[in-house]
């Protein structure tokens, strides 16, 4: 627990009256696909993040995740207007055991019988319906889609119509935790194995620009010989490799907006700093906004990756389409 509360401080403003949102809309060619990555338990940053857009006159025209970012984008695809609030009951309690059931002692059981995951996702389910009042993907306001794996191709599926919870449910079973779900007799795992933050299939899909709104990240392990520290690690490099890989084909085709995300976060199933999370990326969000708001010329902006340089600008895959946006130290 921290030695204090934080509380994001109100934004500085220099006149008297309402403050006008961050314009930024018009640098951006339309439609606009908000990307969502996966995530578990840092999935809080997208709420933290779409904080900070909702003080911008950006408005996504489609909707694409992966695992938390596709119950994140199908929050926001049902009502945009009320998205945020419900989205902060969300992550004020969710939690490990109302995804998988309170019975760890059954997930232990499981992991010595012949199961094909440690947890069913009848909890997942019912957790699911709980929050969404859609069944269906064209009950959603926002066009939206929900990235998952076919278990036998290996290749990303974006599910854009038919049922909602089954997608969800596919879009987010880890593999191991949760078993795999048939949509039309083919079975999917998570989206994370091919697709974890989709901004290969938004281009595909029609996008002009994207928002990216990523999930947060943490420091790797110490290299290990355990066999569990060894699988977490291959599992940090594959989606690394894989994330550069969707930003520098997307951004190689449009403006792509990658905002700045926290990078001290715990386990992707530790649920407990979940609001300090949101905090941290509200506000990283908020000024990086701003500061793209600084940006020279007033035409749309032309393909490239925008972001903050410090970490970019040595990749190889990435550098060469970064249009860094630099701080200003300043807040709108």
């Amino acid at each position: 627990m921290p030695d204090q509360m934080h509380v994001p401080s109100p934004v500085t403003i220099s006149t008297v009256g309402p403050r006008e949102p961050m314009v930024l809309a018009h640098r951006l060619p339309r439609p606009i696909a908000y990307v969502m990555a996966g995530g578990g338990a840092h999935g809080s940053v997208q709420w933290g993040l779409l904080q900070a857009l909702g003080e911008t006159d950006i408005a996504p025209d489609v909707l694409i995740g992966t695992s938390a970012g596709s119950l994140t984008c199908s929050i926001l695809g049902e009502d945009p207007l009320s998205a945020l609030s419900r989205l902060a009951y969300v992550w004020s309690q969710l939690d490990i055991e109302i995804l998988v059931g309170d019975s760890w002692m059954a997930m232990l059981s499981a992991a010595t019988k012949k199961s094909q995951s440690l947890a069913e996702n009848t909890a997942e389910e019912a957790t699911l319906k709980s929050i969404l009042v859609a069944r269906d993907f064209s009950e959603l306001k926002i066009p939206t889609a929900a990235v998952a794996t076919d278990l036998a191709t290996g290749k990303a599926t974006a599910f854009d119509s038919g049922p909602l919870i089954p997608a969800l449910l596919a879009s987010s079973a880890i593999p191991g935790m949760l078993p795999p779900v048939t949509i039309n007799g083919r079975r999917y795992i998570d989206g994370l194995a091919s697709a974890n933050l989709p901004a290969r299939l938004a281009v595909e899909r029609g996008a002009k620009s994207i928002v990216v709104l990523d999930t947060g990240s943490r420091e790797p392990a110490p290299i290990s010989k355990s066999a569990t520290k060894v699988v977490s690690r291959v599992n940090n490099i594959l989606n690394a490799s894989q994330r550069r890989a969707q930003l520098a084909y997307a951004s190689s085709h449009v403006p792509v907006l990658v905002l700045p995300t926290p990078q001290d976060l715990g386990a992707a199933l530790d649920f407990r700093g979940t609001m300090s999370a949101a905090s941290a990326a509200y506000e990283d969000a908020r000024q990086f906004l701003f500061d793209a708001t600084k940006l020279p010329g007033r035409s749309t902006l032309s393909p490239g990756l925008y972001a903050r340089g410090d970490r970019l600008r040595s990749d190889p895959d990435l550098g060469q389409f970064l249009v860094p946006i630099e701080t200003s130290g300043e807040r709108s």
